[in-house]
C-alpha cells in the first residue's frame, strides 16, 4: 500500500492539475500498475468515510424508537454502497472511453480521480465532524459541506480539463459521468439495502 510519501507527491500533482498544469500528470504513476495502485486511496479514505456513516447511523436511528441498535452489517452495507458509488463511474467512464475516442486518457482520468477523492472526502468529512461533535451546528455545517461539495465539483472538472486538454465540452461531460451515476449508485443501493 501507498505510504504517505507516496501519496503526498500523488496530491501534489492533483494540485497542479486543478491549478490548470497539465504536467501534474508526471506526479502520477498513470502506467497499468498505477492505476490499480490509485485504489488505495479508498482504503486512505476508509476513517473519513467512516465519520460519514457514524452520521448516517444517527439519521437512521431517529426514525427508531430509543434504543434500537445497528449491527455490524449496518456498517458493512455503507462500505458496500460508498465502494459501488466509487468505482461504477469509473467503470461507466471506461466502457464509454473507446467509443467516444478518449481511451487514451483513461488511465490518467482513473488516477487522478481516485487520487483526487482522498482529500475532496476528508475536507468532507469536516462538517460532517462538527456537526456530529456540536449538533447545534447543523447550519454552519450544512454550509460548509454545500461550500466543500461545490469546490470538490469545481476542482474535479478543472483536473479534467488540465487531463483533456483544455477540451471543455468533454471535460463536462466527463464531470458530470463521474458525479450523477455515483448518486444513482447510492440511492439505489440505499433503497436495496433498506436503508433509504
Amino acid at each position: 500500500m501507498p505510504g504517505f510519501e507516496e501519496i503526498s507527491v500523488y496530491l501534489r500533482g492533483i494540485f497542479a492539475l486543478v491549478m490548470g498544469r497539465r504536467e501534474g500528470l508526471s506526479w502520477l504513476d498513470v502506467s497499468a500498475g498505477g492505476v490499480w495502485r490509485s485504489f488505495y486511496a479508498i482504503v486512505w479514505s476508509l476513517p473519513a468515510l467512516a465519520i460519514g456513516w457514524a452520521s448516517f447511523r444517527l439519521s437512521f436511528l431517529a426514525a427508531f424508537p430509543a434504543g434500537t441498535s445497528v449491527g455490524a452489517g449496518f456498517f458493512v452495507k455503507l462500505l458496500i454502497i460508498d465502494v459501488m458509488s466509487w468505482v461504477g463511474p469509473l467503470l461507466i467512464i471506461a466502457i464509454l472511453s473507446k467509443p467516444l475516442g478518449f481511451s487514451d486518457m483513461i488511465g490518467p482520468l482513473i488516477v487522478a480521480s481516485n487520487w483526487f477523492s482522498l482529500p475532496a472526502l476528508y475536507f468532507g468529512a469536516v462538517p460532517i465532524a462538527l456537526e456530529l461533535i456540536l449538533p447545534g451546528s447543523i447550519g454552519i455545517a450544512s454550509f460548509l459541506m454545500l461550500v466543500v461539495l461545490l469546490a470538490s465539483i469545481f476542482a474535479l472538472f478543472r483536473i479534467i480539463r488540465a487531463i483533456t486538454g483544455d477540451q471543455t465540452l468533454l471535460a463536462m461531460a466527463l464531470t458530470t459521468l463521474f458525479i450523477l451515476p455515483a448518486v444513482i449508485i447510492a440511492q439505489l443501493l440505499q433503497h436495496a439495502f433498506g436503508l433509504g
